[in-house]
């Protein structure tokens, strides 16, 4: 890896734990600078602004989350297994990947992310957006709007990552696999 690189990986890094530790507004650019180990101006010669490096940073995890989740997964298989393997993956990649989880859970709770959310909801490609749409045609998944199905699913998600992450509830397969059959009683026909 080239000195370029290692400086801009050392800024995605540093924003990344930063961020996920303090919020958006708890990691100036200062601070990211300093974890990274490199000058503030630095920051500027890969990323135009504060803006412009969290949506790189956002993309760089979705790319690499979204390359877990889809391991091994099977578009023609039965819509019930493609929904245990999609969750199960997303489980695994989050719980294994907590500061990730944390920046994500930020980014779409904030300005940053409010559009990506609505863009990658009402993208064809999201294979839970696929997964649903199919699901309904085939009167296996309940016919409500695609946004309420994916609050059923990833509400509960979240909340209980959220809880395993604090310590509150330790996760282990077993009660992952329960929680995602609960998941799928709730939108299952």
């Amino acid at each position: 890896m080239s000195r370029q690189a290692d400086k801009r990986t050392a800024i995605l890094r540093a924003t990344l734990k930063l961020i996920a530790e303090h919020g958006f507004h708890g990691a100036p650019t200062s601070m990211i600078a300093e974890r990274a180990g490199v000058g503030v101006g630095t920051i500027y010669r890969y990323f135009r602004d504060k803006e412009e490096l969290i949506h790189t940073l956002y993309e760089e995890l979705e790319a690499r989350h979204r390359a877990f989740v889809m391991q091994g997964y099977e578009e023609n298989g039965p819509i019930r297994d493609r929904f245990y393997h999609l969750c199960r993956n997303i489980y695994r990649y989050l719980l294994a990947n907590p500061l990730e989880f944390r920046f994500l859970e930020q980014y779409f709770d904030s300005p940053y992310g409010v559009a990506k959310m609505r863009q990658k909801l009402e993208s064809a490609g999201e294979p839970f957006h696929a997964l649903l749409k199919e699901g309904k045609q085939q009167g296996i998944v309940k016919d409500l709007p695609t946004l309420l199905l994916f609050g059923l699913i990833f509400g509960p998600m979240i909340n209980v990552i959220k809880d395993h992450d604090s310590g509150l509830l330790p996760l282990n397969d077993v009660l992952v696999d329960q929680v995602i059959r609960a998941t799928w009683d709730a939108i299952q026909r």
